[in-house]
């Protein structure tokens, strides 16, 4: 290493620049970590920044060595697209464009310093970074479910094969223990769908494609090297390979899981073979996934030495252009910290347990339903109710509203398409349908006939809050993000009415229809305009 970066002079530049990049993000930083200590999906976004720091001092010689070209001009470019990027997420309450935005600034400041050629030595620190940055609920409830799917289908065929008897209902699987008179359910989540270990396999498998290559440097060269090189499709097929590797240890867990369940009863759910069989995932899983690496390599025939890069000199940067960044970032952080920190508008509202009992000719039967802890542990909902309400020619209906008081920390409504399938309903005949209010407006919700063995009923939703109703929860994702900026609130509900459909789905649709226009018309009081 050069003589001169040992000098205690060439270290205080960067390191303010540091400081004053986490005075920008502090608020963004503190919640990324956050969730990558309490969230298990992307608890390995704590090893990430160690990870890539060790590429860059592993690969220090190679950086020093390429040929540097600051670019002022695309370098603040990139930074103001960061910043406003950062600026339009806290003002919208989106946490992904928040972190995007820091991967973007991190660039443009690469950019600036030493220029774009360098980007192609730090693409995978990149794609780790990227990797370790929760996605948004709304799409990652659409990974998930199809996961969940897939992994409890390929467990029940597993199970089956020990002549265990089994029924699927969606992502739940139903065993009755040998001997035992009552069944045991064993619910597919998140944690079992494949999705956790996926998002480690990912950073594993880019991590591993990497560090096996000879040619580094060079797997991210202009376009036409890329793709003509065997390391990088190597690291793209391992990234797309953890796939079906993470469904498919998965469903092995659940396999077990299921043939231990029908031999010693619900106890082979719970405690030390729970968790150490979601140990044992990880391990099988990367060992298929060095195992698949191992034969890509094989077809490797490219026999090309080490790439001769033209010798330069990473130099101190300029005082004027570090005062200058420092000056943008801190002067840029007191007006976004700013802009965090001054909160939501409170909102007076009523708590929906005390949702009127008659809603036009329907009546409250029975008292408020409950969920599990677990269930509440998931959806995560500030307030919610779910009951029945009795017609007088006997139709029962049911009424769950869930509302959050604010969507700025990412929960957010979790959607029927997602929750009502895992739990062995099948969702058809999907419409858009008019909700009649008793002052002559109208809006749009969803209508679906969903069936679970016998069972078949009518189910309407649709998203309220804020003066608006909503079927689309992306085009209510997008007003609340303009409610966010313009009102300073992300406040919003789910609401979702169902009833039997019978032999009379038309009638049962009108009087799902009447029950949706009288509660939307009295939830004002709990879901404030």
């Amino acid at each position: 290493m050069n003589s001169d970066s040992l000098n205690p002079k060439f270290f205080w530049r960067p390191l303010a620049i540091v400081v004053a990049f986490a005075f920008l993000y502090s608020g963004v930083l503190t919640k990324l970590g956050r969730d990558w200590w309490s969230d298990e999906n992307y608890s390995h976004g704590l090893l990430v920044p160690f990870v890539i720091g060790f590429i860059i001092w592993s690969e220090w010689d190679e950086i020093r060595a390429i040929r540097l070209n600051p670019s002022s001009l695309l370098g603040i470019v990139v930074i103001v697209t960061a910043f406003l990027l950062l600026l339009g997420g806290t003002l919208g309450a989106e946490l992904f464009t928040q972190r995007i935005s820091m991967v973007v600034m991190i660039a443009g400041l690469v950019i600036w310093f030493f220029g774009s050629r360098i980007l192609r030595f730090l693409t995978v620190p990149f794609g780790l970074l990227l990797l370790s940055i929760p996605i948004p609920q709304i799409i990652f409830n659409k990974i998930a479910f199809p996961l969940q799917l897939q992994a409890s289908q390929a467990a029940v065929w597993g199970i089956r094969l020990f002549d265990v008897p089994t029924v699927r209902k969606g992502n739940v699987i139903e065993i009755l223990p040998s001997g035992a008179t009552q069944v045991i359910a064993l619910e597919v989540v998140e944690a079992c769908s494949g999705i956790r270990s996926l998002m480690t396999l990912m950073v594993l498998a880019l991590i591993l494609g990497y560090f096996t290559s000879e040619r580094r440097g060079r797997i991210f060269g202009n376009f036409r090297e890329m793709l003509g090189g065997f390391d990088f499709w190597r690291m793209a097929i391992l990234m797309l390979a953890a796939i079906p590797i993470a469904v498919l240890t998965n469903a092995a867990r659940v396999t077990a899981t299921g043939v231990l369940t029908y031999n010693f009863g619900k106890r082979a759910t719970e405690g030390t073979w729970h968790d150490a069989s979601g140990w044992l995932v990880y391990v099988v899983a990367l060992l298929l996934l060095i195992g698949v690496n191992l034969v890509l390599k094989k077809f490797d025939r490219t026999r090309t030495g080490a790439a001769e890069i033209p010798q330069s000199k990473i130099e101190n940067p300029r005082p004027q252009s570090v005062l200058l960044v420092i000056a943008v970032l801190v002067v840029g952080g007191v007006f976004v910290n700013w802009f965090d920190r001054r909160g939501e508008t409170q909102v007076e509202r009523a708590p929906l347990s005390e949702l009127s009992m008659t809603l036009g000719d329907w009546r409250q039967k029975g008292g408020e339903i409950r969920f599990g802890e677990a269930t509440e542990s998931v959806l995560r909902a500030s307030d919610y109710t779910m009951r029945e309400y009795l017609l007088t020619d006997g139709r029962i209906a049911n009424v769950y509203v869930g509302y959050y008081a604010s969507q700025r920390s990412g929960v957010t409504y979790h959607s029927p398409q997602n929750c009502l399938p895992g739990a062995g309903w099948v969702m058809k005949e999907p419409e858009l349908i008019e909700i009649p209010l008793p002052d002559g407006k109208t809006f749009k919700a969803n209508r679906y006939i969903i069936e679970n063995g016998a069972y078949r009923e009518v189910m309407i939703y649709w998203y309220q809050g804020r003066g608006r109703s909503e079927a689309s929860e992306y085009r209510d994702k997008i007003n609340m993000v303009w409610d966010s900026v313009v009102r300073r609130r992300s406040d919003g509900a789910m609401v979702r009415v169902m009833t039997s459909a019978g032999g009379d789905e038309a009638g049962a649709t009108r009087s799902a229809v009447d029950l949706s226009a009288r509660l939307a018309e009295r939830l004002g009081a709990h879901v404030p305009e």
